[in-house]
């Protein structure tokens, strides 16, 4: 059985979302793949490696097998994992193979399981290998679509928009930029709280912009969000480089996912020397059986 589900990208309100503010997430056309077969005990393999469950190698892999087998037993699978989506890039490849491998499960093991309950089963681990989430990228990666985070508000933008990520080189883990803002939040708490609370404003002022293709006023909101996100702590010198050289072109830029490495987002279609430039389409479907 084969299942997929899509990687993401957050347009508006990284970080700010872990902490009860909005964000404005869609599902890209990237995808990662996950194939169960039954077998007679556990095996693991991925361009990471060939293991059975081990939770440093593949933490949320295993993470997946331990939370599903606590509906169904699994006493042995062969799971085999491939993806489109770069690892450690922001992009939510994290949360795709987390939601991917749940489904297979499901398919192999006909549990018959809902999307909600594939969420449920993913947000658990999202908490099992981070210790801390919204919860956003595994919703978004089940559910596709583009959403208002945490409403569950389903966003009709249409497909206007061009949208091009840059990869930085640098792998983002997501739970060392999480647990970073959450320390700063600790030692600087009113300070940060007032940056949350301007991402979140940003994050609703960006629904009419994205419905009216108020290009003026997304270039903005996108410039500002960066700009907070920089404040946060969770830049980077390789990340400040990209931003720099699109905002000298009059392309407005800013980090998706954790930060600290992975990609950058530009609004329309962007070629930058020296950098790996994907073009994604927003709103792709959610976690779906792939037919042989």
């Amino acid at each position: 059985m084969i299942a997929s589900a899509p990687g993401k990208v957050i347009l508006f309100g990284e970080h700010a979302v872990v902490y009860g503010r909005h964000a404005v997430v869609s599902a890209i056309n990237l995808r990662c793949y996950a194939k169960a077969e039954k077998a007679s005990d556990i095996t693991i393999e991925s361009p990471l490696g060939k293991t059975s469950l081990d939770f440093k190698v593949h933490p949320y892999v295993s993470y997946a097998i331990k939370r599903f087998s606590e509906i169904r037993p699994v006493k042995g699978v062969y799971l085999k994992i491939w993806s489109d989506i770069p690892i450690a890039s922001g992009l939510g490849s994290s949360s795709a193979v987390t939601v991917a491998v749940l489904k297979s499960l499901d398919l192999l093991f006909e549990t018959n399981l809902s999307n909600e309950e594939i969420f449920e089963l993913a947000r658990k681990v999202e908490l099992d290998v981070q210790g801390i989430g919204s919860g956003t990228d595994p919703f978004v990666s089940t559910f596709g679509g583009t959403w208002l985070i945490p409403e569950r508000e389903r966003i009709d933008i249409g497909d206007y928009l061009d949208l091009t990520v840059i990869y930085t080189g640098k792998a983002s883990i997501t739970s060392d930029m999480v647990r970073k803002v959450a320390n700063l939040r600790e030692m600087y708490g009113d300070v940060i709280e007032r940056i949350f609370d301007a991402i979140d404003s940003i994050s609703l002022r960006s629904i009419s912009a994205l419905k009216d293709r108020d290009f003026e006023a997304l270039s903005f909101l996108v410039r500002t969000n960066q700009l907070l996100l920089k404040a946060l702590g969770v830049s980077c010198r390789e990340i400040d480089e990209i931003v720099n050289k699109l905002e000298n072109l009059g392309i407005p830029a800013k980090i998706t996912g954790a930060g600290g490495g992975g990609s950058v987002i530009a609004l329309g279609s962007v070629d930058l020397d020296g950098y790996k430039c994907l073009s994604v389409s927003l709103n792709a479907e959610g976690v779906r059986e792939e037919k042989v």
